[in-house]
């Protein structure tokens, strides 16, 4: 060892990503949001030309689906043939969202700088850099949508006799979904691997640092659970062995939940400043879209809920637009209530936890939902948290309702 070098890992690029359900919500957004995963790809691109990284990794699913769109397929050989022109070698594993050989078609060929790796068994390549073999990088990729085998485990095999620094590059689920490619932390960090570059869950989380288990998260955020700026990370290693992360940005759009307690407000303009001033605690130099919560005991409760909907959001959003021009209001959601007085009432909390847990143990809501879906098949699909917040916002309403403070 003694040749430093760096390399740039991403994962989960999503392209073709049609965020539909966004579109019918903001319909201003509507076209360029489906550019999002392209944008967010040409970012990642000028990021490695930029810091002039010795070569990528990317940790599966670059398509959303796989049956990728023609204009989809183009925009990612785009970025890998800029990629080619600087000389920077691309190795990439698919994932459960772009198995191979269905999502990989012949038609589109790769360029000659992508190194890419099959699904029968973990192949190793060692990168050469300056006449010594500085890394050795191992990946196996997913052959369908749910794939039961310990990928990591293939991958971390294959990589016990390899000279360098090694590096895995593994589309894999740790502790949660069985069916894609299912690993434990214990299981990676048993095998000889200096850096797991880990693709799938899409908010970026370095799980360890000895060895460093790392997901980089998506490079663009899908909805509202994904909040926040996504990107890659560069690492870097001293020439004998040491590594160190640094993250870049590469999202086009952030998401945000902004969660307001408004008990101090007398006033709805007090609200909007209110508001104002929490957005530019999480205002970024891309486009910002959130969901906006309104909660807590105040005497505006009865006029916010009198007041027609559309036009109470629409206050929010105009009074939003007019100072930050590229901040979106995706929704309102009115939580507020009116203040306790004297006398009142509240339900006992070993009552309210339990009928909490009724709720999520009958799965009532994902049942009528898919109920719904199943005659409105336009309706979109619903994440896990927002079930679990609806949950919890329709047993505080219980509470109230039971405690005389909501009427029907």
């Amino acid at each position: 060892m003694g040749t430093p070098f760096r390399f740039l890992h991403c994962a989960d690029l999503h392209i073709g990503s049609a965020f539909a359900g966004l579109s019918r919500r903001i319909p201003e957004l509507d076209g360029w949001l489906s550019t999002m995963p392209y944008l967010a790809w040409r970012n990642v691109v000028e990021t490695a030309k930029k810091e002039k990284v010795d070569f990528v990794v990317i940790a599966g699913d670059c398509f959303d689906r796989n049956a990728p769109s023609l204009q989809g397929r183009l925009e990612f050989k785009k970025g890998l043939d800029e990629l080619d022109r600087a000389g920077i070698p691309v190795f990439v594993v698919s994932g459960n969202h772009d198995p191979w050989p269905q999502a990989w078609s012949e038609a589109v060929r790769l360029p000659e700088n992508v190194r890419f790796f099959l699904t029968d068994k973990a192949v190793v390549h060692e990168f050469v850099k300056d006449g010594e073999v500085v890394a050795s990088i191992a990946g196996v990729s997913h052959c369908s949508l749910n794939v039961l085998e310990n990928l990591a485990a293939m991958t971390g095999e294959a990589l016990k006799n390899a000279p360098g620094v090694r590096i895995a590059v593994v589309h894999a689920n740790l502790g949660g979904d069985m069916h894609a490619a299912p690993a434990t932390e214990a299981e990676l960090a048993s095998f000889p691997v200096d850096y797991w570059a880990l693709g799938h869950l899409h908010n970026r989380r370095v799980r360890r640092e000895d060895p460093f288990i790392v997901y980089s998260g998506s490079v663009q955020g899908k909805d509202i659970y994904e909040p926040g700026t996504q990107g890659c990370f560069i690492v870097d290693c001293n020439g004998f062995g040491k590594l160190s992360l640094t993250f870049h940005p590469a999202s086009v759009l952030t998401f945000e939940i902004i969660s307001l307690d408004i008990k101090e407000a007398t006033s709805i303009d007090q609200v909007l400043k209110q508001l104002l001033q929490e957005i530019e605690k999480v205002k970024t130099d891309v486009k910002l879209l959130f969901r906006l919560k309104i909660s807590g005991f105040t005497d505006l409760d009865a006029e916010l809920r009198g007041w027609n909907a559309d036009e109470l959001h629409d206050y929010f959003y105009d009074g939003v637009k007019n100072v930050y021009p590229d901040c979106f209001l995706e929704e309102l959601i009115l939580l507020t209530r009116t203040p306790e007085g004297e006398g009142t009432v509240l339900l006992p909390a070993d009552e309210l936890d339990k009928a909490e847990q009724e709720l999520a143990e009958e799965k009532f809501l994902e049942t009528l939902y898919d109920e719904m879906r199943s005659v409105r098949r336009e309706l979109p699909p619903v994440r896990a948290p927002r079930f679990e917040e609806l949950r919890k916002e329709g047993t505080a309403l219980l509470a109230e309702l039971l405690t005389g403070k909501l009427e029907l």
